[in-house]
């Protein structure tokens, strides 16, 4: 019998409850998998020299803070070039992304050389503004986008 005394009989009753049939969590968890995302791309945002000797010289692209929780969804990277361009104009897949010397980013290792796509612009007076920092969409909303608040 649950007492204040005794708080570990109240979590053994509630853990009982939570994980019975009845309460249907088996269903709700499928529920919120079945709406999940499962492969993302990442937008990151690049200045034209980085961008030209990095992102298409090297095949990769480095320093990019990525919480562990996204990286096995990541399966795409797309850079947004910084002004004058300031539109999304290449993408490529991912062959792996590793940590970077002990700092606690990332580099994203493409399995191929970027391909051209776009170029996805701003749009006036639209919701997206200049990407400062990386972004996340879907490969398929990307790829039939025609402006920046198409692809997010």
């Amino acid at each position: 019998m649950p007492t204040d005394r005794h708080p570990a009989v109240h979590i053994y009753t509630l853990s009982r409850l939570v994980h019975s049939p009845a309460a249907g969590w088996e269903k709700q968890i499928a529920k919120i998998e079945a709406g999940r995302v499962k492969a993302y791309t990442v937008v990151v945002p690049a200045r034209e020299d980085g961008f030209e000797k990095v992102f298409l010289g090297e095949d990769r692209w480095y320093q990019v803070r990525i919480h562990p929780s996204m990286i096995s969804q990541l399966k795409h990277v797309a850079v947004y070039r910084t002004a004058p361009v300031s539109a999304i104009t290449h993408y490529a897949p991912i062959r792996s992304i590793e940590p970077w010397h002990n700092t606690g980013k990332m580099v994203i290792n493409f399995a191929e050389p970027a391909k051209e796509i776009g170029p996805l612009k701003l749009t006036k007076n639209g919701r997206v503004k200049h990407l400062q920092g990386l972004r996340y969409t879907k490969f398929d909303r990307l790829k039939s986008a025609t402006s920046l608040d198409e692809a997010f």
